[in-house]
């Protein structure tokens, strides 16, 4: 009887590292996805492509809600010591050590892209506002030159001759009509 419950642990402990095993490759191709949707992201922050770019942005919150799922069941396996964990093979173990290696990998590149693309939506943002500050600094502008050229507030130029100054001929008298 002690030698099938140490065969049934051995067992129960080769199916928590299949599952652990199972897990970082499902962490991994989520990593993959989210590096891909980013790289998509740069893209369309580049060419403005709002539309698609809020696509994107939704299509990566749904890898993100899976990434987390998968981080939770994941949360017990970090508690572990790794060296007590039994694996079917030797390779077993290798092949799920070298893809946890590539998923720190491919976060630590997800990371550098998001702060990039934070970077350059902000630049984008920032670069709209001066727009938009300058087309309103130029519609304020025009709208008071335009009230200013109201037909009641122009000076009509008229030509008198003014006898009290014999020597100023032809001068010009600037006075308003609207008096």
């Amino acid at each position: 009887m002690h030698s099938n419950y140490h065969n049934q642990i051995l067992r129960m402990s080769e199916l928590d590292t299949n599952k652990l095993a199972e897990l970082i490759d499902k962490r991994h191709r989520c990593l993959s996805g989210l590096l891909e949707l980013s790289t998509m992201q740069s893209e369309l922050i580049a060419g403005s492509d709002m539309p698609a770019l809020m696509r994107t942005f939704a299509a990566k919150n749904q890898w993100v809600v899976g990434l987390q799922a998968i981080e939770r069941e994941l949360a017990p396996y970090h508690q572990q010591d790794p060296e007590t964990r039994r694996w079917a093979s030797v390779e077993a173990r290798e092949r799920c050590a070298a893809q946890a290696t590539e998923c720190k990998t491919l976060l630590d590149r997800l990371m550098k892209l998001e702060v990039a693309n934070e970077e350059q939506m902000t630049q984008r943002r920032d670069q709209v506002a001066n727009r938009l500050q300058s087309a309103q600094s130029a519609g304020t502008a025009r709208t008071a030159y335009q009230s200013h050229q109201q037909p009641h507030a122009i000076a009509k130029p008229t030509a008198t001759t003014s006898s009290a100054a014999p020597n100023r001929s032809n001068q010009l008298d600037i006075t308003s009509d609207a008096t």
